[in-house]
């Protein structure tokens, strides 16, 4: 019999160390589902986190690489303008030093012709005479007047040629141009794809 109310006693505790761990469990899922509803809290909030820092860092890189496109494309077009700048200065040099050389031609022509008309008028003031007149005028048709022809068409081929120098370095200076709007368009198509 004491076998039997050990066996009714082990039963009973067995019985209540079920109803125990019953009662307790659903406490310890409870408690176990918030633990681990607060382990996902945390990890939400450093995943949110760590996504905030990466956008601020990504924000902070992109804002970094657009002032340094900035920068560069402010140093291409300043490096474009200088070229156009000593182009068009260059090019108003070379003009500006052929019309000089054209009006100095000019000025040389006009001061030829005025002495050749002054010799002319000394002579025939000098020698008044019929017989002297003759020999000047025969030395003149002879000799100077070919010579001041010769002299007229040696500067006036001058001329042309000043001016179809001019007329070169004005073609050049449209292909610099060109040149230098080719060079800005295809700078400004290889800035485009970049941005």
């Amino acid at each position: 019999m004491a076998t039997m109310q050990e066996g009714a006693l082990l039963f009973s505790l067995k019985y209540l160390a079920r109803l125990e761990e019953a009662r307790v469990r659903p406490e310890n899922e409870a408690a176990g589902r918030l633990e681990h509803e607060e382990v996902e809290r945390h990890a939400r909030e450093a995943s949110s986190m760590h996504a905030r820092i990466e956008a601020e860092r990504r924000a902070r890189m992109d804002a970094e690489r657009r002032a340094e496109e900035a920068r560069i494309e402010a140093i291409r077009v300043t490096a474009v303008e200088r070229a156009r700048a000593e182009a068009e200065a260059n090019a108003r040099l070379e003009v500006m030093r052929i019309v000089e050389a054209h009006e100095r031609a000019l000025a040389v022509l006009k001061e030829d012709k005025q002495n050749q008309r002054l010799g002319r008028a000394v002579r025939l003031g000098a020698l008044g005479s019929m017989l002297l007149f003759a020999a000047a005028f025969g030395f003149y048709f002879g000799k100077i007047k070919p010579d001041g022809e010769a002299q007229l068409r040696a500067q006036q081929a001058a001329i042309v040629a000043a001016d179809e120098e001019a007329s070169r370095l004005r073609k050049k200076l449209a292909e610099r141009d060109a040149r230098i709007k080719e060079a800005e368009r295809v700078l400004g198509a290889l800035a485009r794809p970049a941005r």
